[in-house]
């Protein structure tokens, strides 16, 4: 009887996950050249037998692997957050940038005012970013600054190899 990880392209597939947490079907399918059901299937198979967990992302529904007990849920929701490309360069612009206002923070990028908001709102709801009101200083902040840092440091969330060459140095590992 064979194991989940005894095919070479589940060993792959699981040696990706492992280091890129939070990555995507669709940029595991493209990183290692594979098609997208057959990764689907693979990646189906090694959650039913325990080995990964998959999270839907809220909105476009797409899904999101870990390795099983490695992280908790609020970890997922949040690494899962940092993967996308808005509102990981929000992040980094709130990170260098603190208690910036919609306006300043859409003045640095390409995206319609409620693309904005939609990234900002989902942000403050997987708690990445708050809306801070303090005497003179209002605005948008990362919140728990030096987590979000370690995360970005530990994982270097990147869309896929070909997108974020100038935000992060180091790519996706590839086994």
């Amino acid at each position: 009887m064979s194991t989940s990880l005894d095919l070479d392209s589940r060993k792959k597939i699981y040696e990706l996950i492992a280091n890129n947490p939070g990555v995507n079907l669709s940029t595991i399918a493209e990183l290692l050249e594979m098609s997208i059901p057959l990764v689907d299937y693979h990646t189906k198979h090694m959650a039913d037998s325990g080995l990964i967990s998959i999270i839907k992302e809220e909105g476009k529904g797409f899904k999101r692997y870990f390795l099983e007990g490695k992280m908790g849920i609020q970890d997922k929701k949040f690494l899962g957050v940092l993967r996308q490309e808005t509102p990981l360069k929000i992040v980094l612009f709130l990170l260098e940038h603190p208690y910036s206002k919609h306006r300043e923070i859409l003045d640095h990028f390409e995206v319609a005012g409620s693309t904005l908001s939609y990234h900002l709102k989902k942000l403050i709801r997987c708690d990445v970013v708050q809306y801070f009101e303090g005497g003179e200083q209002k605005g948008y902040v990362v919140k728990n600054e030096q987590e979000v840092i370690h995360f970005l440091i530990q994982y270097k969330p990147s869309k896929t190899l070909k997108r974020f060459k100038e935000t992060w140095a180091d790519d996706f590992y590839i086994p």
